[in-house]
């Protein structure tokens, strides 16, 4: 036929042609198969590693903050303890109480002009330890009544904010410490799972003896670093409050304020002081640190090249920035909105919840109350009860310690973390 024998004319005139187009039309496919694709699923692939490895981080980060909260939480008696033993609020009280059951002839006639200290010194208010030891409370039976109100003033209120800068400063830098050794952690297993090796001179027991002798520097804070912070409190309370006796009627937003002003007056002339009592930030107090907590760890301070004097490196650098101290003012803000909420709170228990605003900045009470119900926060401060709400997710918050919560809900204090911990550097 016809046609037939044309087409086979055509492919026979063009059949060098037709291979090579054949040929490179296989080419192509090959290319665009092997190469093209290839990429593309290379990419996913990528991005799929990518993504993996931004949800561990994101695990890991939120893991890690919730070991801050436990670690805080455990370590919150061994804070909290000497600050509430340095500070006998609650001997004071009873020594007022033992004074006042000493005047049963008069009794009747006292009874309107000793309203005050009933209210004041109730069991469940001051948490009254009736074990006291007769001879500690000896030493302030001597005083007159207006002593040991004036005392029960300054010991009260130095207590709350003593434990308000301890607890911000222990959970700052417990944040800051374990951020360090979880990216630091984590990094040496990305290098594993990746294929890679960790140096030949690499000591995992070794290692993990550093990092516990790394964490153990907050015994600076937990052994004299509060009582420096105390001191200074307390000469800030006598000079703030001198004015103020235990039935001097105040505003409740004046009481803040006097508490703000108190808080300022550290920041703007003790801001770097302050930062001294976190942290074993210089030479010598490093070494008296060790001296108490791993004498054989004191030769590395001098090793640049070790791994214990790397962390102490990054960790001075992160103290002694102007950020740490603006963040740790910020907990201190936060912790004084708490308490003052708080107080809010208390001191007008029977008003409706949507009003405490509107109402108890223009309210008058006695010191005597505040300090009643410092006394009461001060409980709640140190309450170390993890007990936690069955939860789907790490980053669900954890019940418990309301000033603790309070502070570890802040963006600032997670936005510093996550700094710490993305920095691969």
């Amino acid at each position: 036929m016809p046609i037939f024998s044309s087409i086979s004319s055509f492919f026979n005139r063009n059949k060098k042609r037709l291979l090579i187009a054949g040929g490179l039309t296989v080419s192509a496919y090959y290319l665009v198969d092997h190469f093209v694709l290839q990429k593309f699923r290379d990419f996913q692939n990528n991005l799929k590693q990518e993504m993996l490895f931004k949800e561990q981080i994101r695990r890991r980060f939120l893991q890690t903050q919730q070991d801050c909260h436990y670690t805080i939480l455990a370590l919150l008696p061994v804070l909290t303890d000497p600050v509430i033993e340095y500070l006998p609020v609650e001997l004071i009280a009873q020594a007022l109480k033992v004074k006042k059951n000493n005047n049963n002839n008069s009794q009747q006639q006292l009874s309107s002009s000793n309203e005050l200290t009933d209210s004041m010194l109730t069991t469940d208010n001051l948490n009254i330890h009736e074990n006291t030891e007769n001879q500690q409370l000896q030493q302030y039976m001597g005083h007159l009544k207006t002593q040991l109100w004036n005392l029960l003033k300054i010991k009260t209120l130095t207590r709350s904010l003593s434990l308000l800068y301890s607890i911000s400063g222990l959970l700052l830098i417990t944040r800051l410490q374990l951020n360090i050794l979880a990216r630091r952690s984590y990094l040496e297993l990305a290098i594993v799972m990746a294929g890679g090796k960790l140096p030949a001179n690499e000591n995992n027991q070794a290692n993990y003896q550093i990092e516990q002798s790394y964490l153990s520097l907050s015994w600076w804070l937990l052994n004299n670093g509060w009582l420096a912070i105390t001191k200074m409190i307390e000469d800030l309370v006598i000079e703030k409050f001198s004015t103020i006796n235990a039935r001097t009627e105040v505003l409740l937003s004046d009481f803040n304020g006097i508490l703000s002003e108190i808080n300022q007056s550290i920041q703007q002339e003790h801001s770097q002081e302050i930062v001294a009592c976190l942290f074993p930030n210089n030479y010598d107090n490093l070494i008296t640190t060790l001296l108490n907590t791993n004498p054989n760890l004191v030769s590395e301070l001098d090793m640049s090249d070790s791994n214990f004097h790397k962390l102490i490196s990054e960790t001075n650098f992160l103290v002694n920035s102007d950020y740490f101290s603006e963040l740790f003012f910020k907990l201190i803000k936060n912790s004084q909105e708490t308490l003052f909420s708080n107080l809010c709170l208390f001191l007008n228990s029977t008003v409706q919840p949507d009003k405490f605003e509107l109402i108890n900045e223009n309210k008058k009470y006695k010191l005597a109350n505040y300090l009643a119900q410092l006394s009461v926060q001060n409980g709640i401060m140190v309450d170390n009860n993890h007990e936690v709400n069955e939860f789907d997710d790490i980053g669900t918050e954890l019940s418990g310690n309301i000033y603790i919560n309070g502070l570890n809900a802040m963006e600032e204090l997670d936005e510093f973390s996550a700094s710490i911990y993305s920095n691969f550097e």
